[in-house]
């Protein structure tokens, strides 16, 4: 297994936003698809839910992390074409 490799952005194309959520903590990984097989990581995230975090529905944490995802990126995203991919399908709705 190699370690990750980031890459530098390429301003040109679109980001993607892989966000997903655990029962205590946050991931997001900010890419793009520059070789057209994969997503090549830009940059990582992550967080660890606080006490009060952790007793949330799931929904409400879903929802909390895209909005930190997007806070955390946002000089990435502003301006840029993205697309955010996330693993609960509730939140299709929500949009």
């Amino acid at each position: 297994m190699d370690a990750p490799i980031l890459v530098s952005p390429h301003w040109d194309l679109e980001f993607h936003v892989h966000i997903n959520t655990y029962n205590l903590v946050i991931g997001i990984m900010l890419a793009q698809n520059l070789i057209k097989k994969c997503d090549q990581s830009i940059a990582y995230a992550s967080q660890l839910f606080n006490n009060i975090e952790q007793n949330y529905m799931m929904i409400k944490k879903e929802t909390f992390i895209v909005v930190y995802a997007f806070h955390k990126f946002y000089h990435y995203l502003l301006g840029n074409k993205f697309i955010s991919y996330v693993d609960h399908l509730v939140l299709l709705y929500l949009v």
